[in-house]
């Protein structure tokens, strides 16, 4: 009877916002916005459990509340923030709820970024298992075509061409290891590959090339003088120029000019690079160095960090 007359007593007062003291000297919180600021002390506090069970509250006792939304968006937050591979299943497994429950919510956009940084966050070096790196791209990918006028469009195309750079490295470093092995087909399989998916790889020049040595191992120079003609046009500041030259000189084969507009974005590539990795471009042409963009972690998506070091998302777009 008398957790009865508790239970009753705190069920009147949840509408008042009042909070109630119990045996245990705890306060039960039921309003939502108090909910929902409580759970984001938590999350200050890397108090990951506590935020997730106020949240659950809030969900379930509130589901028509103004802060059901954000509460969704910070319960897979909270996941995502803890890190770690279950983790990040988990706090992928959320924000794809949240899009399902919320598809028209200014968040859904971030929601979605964020899918793509759960497998961002754990991609591994180009030499190694590559999984991660293409279901990050897949991600982004949708990002970029479901959201075409979100404010984050910009960063989910930076990261897919870093994303993009390392997948097109982990096929080139196969691809070397054939032509080692005098595998010449296969690695102009490979090559190929690269050139139809990753058109943007800062490794063209490389891959031009050893399709161009592959062929002409294979007494097909008539196609191998192609590839050395597109590495002197289209990229007239690599290390393989000179090397192509000759090879199109041996062939007989006229010697292309360079193409004005290659040459400009080549130019203002090649200082970017050196602002960066200065002494590292030369090595980085013939391939002696080369170990695939990494994708920086950060991201404007919500949620973001305020002055005074405080997670909110009350506020929709940073």
């Amino acid at each position: 009877m008398r957790k009865c007359l508790v239970l009753a007593l705190l069920l009147a007062l949840s509408g008042c916002g009042k909070k109630v003291k119990v045996a245990n000297d705890s306060q039960i919180t039921e309003r939502d916005r108090d909910l929902y600021e409580a759970a984001w002390k938590f999350l200050q506090k890397s108090r990951f459990t506590a935020a997730r069970l106020d949240l659950q509250t809030l969900m379930q006792t509130y589901p028509d509340s103004e802060f059901a939304p954000q509460a969704k968006y910070a319960y897979a937050e909270s996941f995502y923030m803890e890190a770690g591979h279950s983790n990040l299943i988990s706090a992928e497994a959320e924000y794809r709820n949240f899009i399902t429950f919320f598809p028209d919510n200014e968040l859904a956009d971030d929601a979605q970024l964020k899918i793509a940084m759960t497998h961002i966050k754990q991609i591994q070096r180009p030499d190694r298992d590559n999984t991660q790196a293409k279901l990050a791209e897949y991600e982004l990918t949708t990002m970029i075509n479901n959201y075409a006028d979100s404010p984050l469009l910009n960063e989910a195309k930076e990261k897919l061409r870093d994303v993009q750079e390392i997948l097109a490295e982990s096929i080139m470093g196969p691809a070397r290891q054939y032509y080692m092995r005098n595998a010449f087909p296969a690695v102009v399989d490979r090559c190929e590959e690269i050139i139809k998916k990753y058109p943007d790889y800062t490794g063209m020049d490389r891959t031009l090339y050893l399709i161009g040595e592959s062929k002409r191992r294979m007494n097909l120079s008539d196609e191998s003088t192609t590839y050395y003609s597109q590495i002197v046009r289209d990229h007239p500041l690599s290390e393989l120029v000179k090397d192509s030259k000759v090879r199109l000189t041996e062939l007989k084969q006229p010697i292309p000019d360079p193409n004005p507009v290659a040459l400009t974005r080549a130019k203002e590539a090649q200082a970017a690079q050196a602002s960066e990795s200065k002494g590292l471009i030369g090595l980085l042409s013939l391939g002696m160095i080369k170990t695939g963009s990494s994708v920086p972690t950060d991201t404007k998506a919500a949620s973001v960090k305020d002055k005074d070091g405080v997670l909110s998302i009350e506020s929709g777009k940073p």
